[in-house]
């Protein structure tokens, strides 16, 4: 906010776009764990372009805005225009290039901060525009200081009002007390991490990432502390045999269902259903077999399908050729029913990123939420420690508690408050169990925060035409007198 302010649009595109190649470059660093630096580089590229564009616009309206006689409301107007404006830079990024990268927003940032109870009111994004509007008042009072000599009493006055929003905003999440008791009843969820190398591209012995889960899972069984489960969760691509289509590991399954868990089972499967290959995941229920499954809606881009395939296979053939055959969008709902006990939504591994796939979970009755994740591409990168707070996120802002488990971590239960209530160590065969709370209220982030990126995006791209034929018409009047 300091560094673009007085500046025209292409002085600050290029501060911006520079701010936003360190930004994006080290936050999705892990990028080139599995697939090189020129991905990680164009990504960063891009995202670095929209953050460039969006500082472009604030600067142009912010030299607007101070020209209007705003009086004292002044600083408040520009703030609140200057958060709009980086709110609706999130708004593009969620949806540009490729379906979006909704990743390194502002209001993610504060996952271990009180503030993070915002979100429950106002969604991710509308964090995101409180702390835009925040540090663009505190911008704007450090770049006007008063003259030499006005005295500590003014400078304390003139600091007022500034200090007194701040005083505000950060006081009354630090004061809210969130809803997380289980007016739905509760449901006994045991979640098992494997440790297996479930890499995209990772070389295993058939049926060894199944056989896996299934240890982990048959130990926790023998241990005693699955007695009385409802579900058990294992995560994405945690059976490397499609037990829908082969004879083998679906025995395997069906065993350890129907005679060892006696509960009903979801799990992660890759599958073909005609000419389409999905990224699934699918509940086995004892006695019956599979009974539902949920398909990806959003698969990866350059991770599960190739975009322009023709064209970005000249530009990189190795790379490209390693995804032999893109994964399909699914259509179906991601709500199970466990027998005699409730719903639960699943999400699949980057999906927790995407707003409206949350906001549909709990509209259509989820009552808990599942994120069943493959981190394994990565390594010991930053990625699943990323995954893990924006799912403690999705919990304070859906208001139900979240059951996040990965092939190597990071694995957590997450309470509907973001505390957390258990987690797993990374890269080691673990389970975890909880009784979790279930519940069915609707929190204002899911009935109303939907709207708040496109009022934002609405907001930037109607003030900005009207700020560049206000700056024009001024300019043209100096000109003449």
């Amino acid at each position: 906010m300091v560094a673009i302010r007085q500046l025209g649009f292409f002085k600050a595109f290029f501060v911006g776009t520079l701010s936003g190649f360190a930004f994006y470059g080290l936050i999705l660093k892990w990028l080139t764990t599995y697939l090189g630096p020129l991905p990680w580089v164009l990504l960063s590229i891009v995202e670095a372009l929209i953050f460039g564009v969006a500082c472009g616009v604030m600067a142009v309206v912010w030299r607007w805005l101070l020209t209007l006689k705003l009086g004292r409301y002044q600083s408040f107007v520009i703030a609140f225009v200057l958060g709009a404006i980086y709110t609706a830079r999130e708004y593009v990024a969620d949806h540009f290039p490729f379906d979006g990268l909704p990743w390194a927003r502002a209001g993610l940032s504060q996952v271990d901060s009180w503030i993070a109870k915002l979100v429950w009111a106002v969604d991710i994004a509308g964090l995101s525009w409180i702390i835009a509007f925040l540090s663009a008042l505190a911008a704007i009072k450090f770049i006007k200081p008063l003259p030499a000599g006005s005295g500590l009493n003014l400078r304390f006055r003139s600091w007022l009002p500034t200090l007194t929003t701040w005083v505000i905003v950060l006081g009354i999440p630090a004061l809210m007390v969130l809803p997380n008791e289980a007016n739905a009843g509760t449901m006994k969820i045991a979640a098992v991490q494997g440790n297996a190398n479930a890499g995209l591209f990772a070389i295993n012995p058939p049926g060894s990432i199944l056989d896996k889960h299934l240890n982990v899972a048959r130990q926790l069984v023998k241990s005693g502390k699955a007695e009385g489960v409802d579900l058990m969760v294992w995560p994405e691509n945690s059976s490397d045999l499609d037990p829908v289509t082969m004879l083998e590991p679906s025995m395997k399954i069906t065993e350890f269902v129907d005679n060892e868990l006696k509960a009903p089972l979801l799990f992660g499967n890759k599958t073909f259903r005609g000419k389409d290959f999905f990224n699934e995941v699918d509940f086995w229920v004892p006695q019956k077999g599979l009974v539902d499954w949920y398909d990806k809606k959003r698969p990866v881009p350059f991770g599960e399908y190739v975009p322009y395939r023709s064209f970005f296979m000249q530009l990189a053939p190795e790379m490209i050729g390693l995804i032999g055959w893109d994964m399909s969008p699914g259509t179906r709902d991601g709500i199970f029913e466990v027998p005699n006990k409730g719903k639960v939504g699943s999400l699949i591994c980057f999906e927790v990123t995407i707003d409206y796939l949350a906001y549909d979970l709990v509209d259509s009755g989820a009552e808990a939420i599942m994120i069943q994740t493959n981190s394994s591409d990565f390594g010991r990168s930053e990625q699943g420690v990323q995954i893990a707070a924006v799912s403690r996120m999705r919990a304070i802002e859906t208001g139900r508690t979240v059951v996040a488990i990965s092939t190597v971590g990071v694995s957590g239960i997450y309470s509907p408050d973001g505390k957390v209530i258990d987690e797993l160590e990374t890269f080691k065969p673990a389970a975890m169990v909880s009784d979790v709370a279930l519940r069915n209220d609707i929190t204002p982030a899911v009935k109303y925060g939907r709207y708040v990126e496109g009022a934002a995006f609405d907001l930037a791209i109607a003030i900005f035409p009207i700020a560049v034929v206000g700056l024009a018409i001024q300019r043209r009047r100096k000109k003449k007198s």
